[in-house]
């Protein structure tokens, strides 16, 4: 171990424990750029330090690290094959992956990450410039060094050509690395380049998912979309459907880690408890219309297949930024509601929507809840490879949809229950959280259908700004024949 990997993995690990350490360390970065002192000059400037000290105030403690020689083989193999040639990013010139470097040395279970830090002389300078994160939005050098579910780390730094030094960190939960390692020693020289990438992490999948996948197809995986449409039609209409299925994949349970005959073991965040608590939902949930299948809604879901899955990038925003409504927009007008889910590493329809409805780790229970939206009556889907899970799966809601050059229709069901919406208010206000995606325009009240037994209704709304949005809370109060209340709470955010 070199020098400054030395300082770097030390470094990392006090501050993994102690996230205020490093606030002294940014505080000085502040102090240079205020004195124009500074090795080079930020993107986004002071601002982007004074975030990062924010968050290191509220930063939790995490457990430290432990060293993985083959890890470091791993860091190793990307320093030495992308330093000489000046090449920047993770991936390599021989097209090697994270993933790929990571299993040439040994097995990695619940999650893997890279971090790559350009022009820095010490450790410690090395991990303040990848907590700050300058220029990049989604901070995911600094979500990696303090990622609890990493339990292991290599690190290899050496020369660049462009930027003098790098150095490369390979995360995993647990790492088994192959006997007879040896990992060697790395080289530096002083340099001064802030250029970095973005951090690269993979979600918590098994390795076989992780693995890289075939080259992107060119047409949508046509019998997982068509199994996906029929089998989330089937449960919308009989939500208990697959109680039987989740009841025996609670049986392959050790703790939290998931063995499937003839698959690699995959350790979830919540294990069985989150099962239990869906075929509680399931039991409860009532029956809902099926969907119409909208082909314009599933060439949206192919431009984010195509685009997002050879870059193996995973999200609901484009690589080009475009959003759920800039894709759907492309091919027609929407209206009520839209939404979106993506699942990723499933191979096959029942598996996908299995794994949408569990929702492993996601609070919200975005992707359940859209499944089971009353709102939506119209779907489209693609499915396609993705370079690092393999397989990706992209759902497009709507309540209304109208294509380019066509006169719109809904269907009766929406007809009768759907009011009409000023899509053009709001068609851009993202609700929902991490995985399940959703936009909603604001309901026209002059058309408003009372429910059965209704005799008047009352609304309310109260404006607040919080964070720089506007949240606007209705609440409407409908009393009915009998005497009895209901109340109905929406809440719209804007900004």
């Amino acid at each position: 171990m070199s020098k400054i990997s030395k300082e770097a993995f030390e470094y990392l690990n006090k501050m993994r424990q102690n996230p205020q350490i490093a606030i002294s360390n940014c505080l000085k970065e502040m102090q240079c750029i205020n004195q124009e002192k500074f090795l080079y000059k930020l993107n986004e400037g002071p601002k982007v330090v004074n975030e990062c000290i924010q968050f290191l105030q509220n930063q939790k403690p995490v457990g430290p690290l432990t060293w993985s020689k083959g890890l470091e083989c791993a860091a190793r193999d990307h320093v030495k094959d992308t330093g000489p040639k000046g090449v920047t990013g993770h991936t390599g010139t021989d097209g090697s992956s994270m993933s790929d470097r990571i299993e040439r040395y040994g097995e990695w279970d619940v999650t893997i990450g890279e971090n790559i830090s350009y022009g820095q002389t010490t450790g410690e300078d090395v991990i303040i410039q990848l907590i700050i994160d300058d220029g990049v939005s989604s901070r995911g050098h600094r979500k990696n060094c303090f990622k609890a579910e990493f339990g292991a780390v290599g690190i290899f730094d050496g020369d660049h050509k462009q930027f003098k030094t790098q150095c490369v960190f390979d995360f995993a939960g647990s790492f088994q690395d192959k006997a007879g390692l040896d990992a060697g020693g790395g080289n530096s020289q002083q340099g001064v380049a802030p250029q970095k990438e973005g951090g690269q992490s993979a979600p918590m999948q098994s390795r076989e998912q992780a693995a890289p996948a075939k080259a992107q197809s060119k047409d949508p995986n046509d019998k997982i979309v068509k199994d996906a449409f029929d089998y989330l039609n089937q449960v919308r209409q009989n939500p208990t459907l697959p109680i039987p299925k989740l009841q025996e994949l609670m049986k392959l349970f050790k703790g939290n880690v998931l063995y499937k005959p003839g698959e690699i073991p995959l350790q979830t965040n919540e294990g069985t408890k989150v099962i239990q608590e869906l075929i509680a939902f399931l039991q409860k949930q009532q029956p809902l219309q099926p969907l119409t299948y909208e082909k314009g809604l599933e060439q949206a879901c192919i431009d984010h297949v195509n685009d997002t899955g050879p870059k193996g990038v995973c999200g609901h925003t484009g690589t080009d930024g475009s959003s759920l409504s800039d894709r759907i927009e492309r091919y027609g007008e929407w209206n009520g509601k839209i939404g979106e889910n993506i699942s990723y590493g499933q191979k096959n329809g029942q598996d996908v929507i299995i794994q949408l409805l569990i929702d492993d780790g996601v609070g919200s229970r975005g992707h359940r809840k859209n499944c089971f939206s009353p709102d939506f009556y119209l779907v489209g889907i693609a499915a396609g490879d993705h370079k690092q899970y393999q397989t990706q799966c992209v759902f497009d809601f709507a309540g209304e949809f109208t294509p380019k050059g066509a006169q719109g229709q809904k269907p009766k069901a929406q007809q009768q229950s759907q009011p009409q919406s000023m899509k053009d208010q709001m068609k851009n206000m993202m609700l929902g959280a991490k995985g399940g995606n959703d936009a909603q325009a604001p309901q026209n009240q002059e058309e408003e259908k009372l429910p059965p037994g209704c005799v008047s209704v009352s609304t309310s709304t109260a404006v607040t700004i919080k964070n720089g949005q506007k949240i606007t809370k209705i609440t409407k109060t409908y009393k009915f024949k009998d005497g009895s209340t209901k109340t109905s709470v929406q809440t719209l955010t804007e900004g």
